[in-house]
């Protein structure tokens, strides 16, 4: 009996073409794809044709082309590129039209000078960092031990 059941639903499978068994009626399921299509169709040119969208496509493009411009206008990447080198690379002396002889009066100097300078008398701050991180040491193995020796009370139940 039940290979004659069998037999006869792959039979009607067979002859009706346009049933998915998953899906449903092949006919309907074109149906609801060309629907939900339109709507979509429907709803792009909707939002494509927004004024607030429209405006911030023009401005955007506005921006760009001025931006395009103003690099056009500077000279492009090497004319950029050279403006930023003369600010982070020093020039030579004589690029400034002053001679190799400096004057005794000139001097260029970042930082210390090579002289030593006295030594500060009193105790150095390395020694002062160096004991508080000791007495902060002490202190924190105290705290600890102090809790390992403590003993919890245990009430009965």
């Amino acid at each position: 009996m039940i290979l004659g059941e069998t037999e006869s639903i792959l039979s009607r499978h067979l002859q009706d073409d346009d049933y998915d068994d998953f899906f449903g009626n092949k006919k309907k399921r074109k149906a609801r794809r060309a629907k939900r299509k339109a709507k979509r169709v429907a709803r792009r040119t909707v939002r494509r044709s927004a004024p607030k969208r429209i405006e911030r496509k023009a401005k955007r493009t506005k921006f760009f082309k001025d931006v395009g411009q103003i690099y056009k206008e500077a000279g492009g990447a090497t004319a950029i590129g050279q403006a930023i080198d003369s600010f982070t690379k020093p020039k030579p002396l004589d690029a400034y039209g002053a001679s190799t002889e400096l004057p005794s009066d000139f001097s260029i100097g970042l930082g210390t000078d090579a002289e030593t300078e006295e030594e500060k008398k009193g105790i150095p701050t390395v020694v002062y960092i160096l004991g508080g991180v000791v007495v902060v040491g002490v202190i924190g193995l105290a705290v600890m031990s102090s809790s390992k020796n403590k003993q919890y009370q245990q009430y009965p139940q």
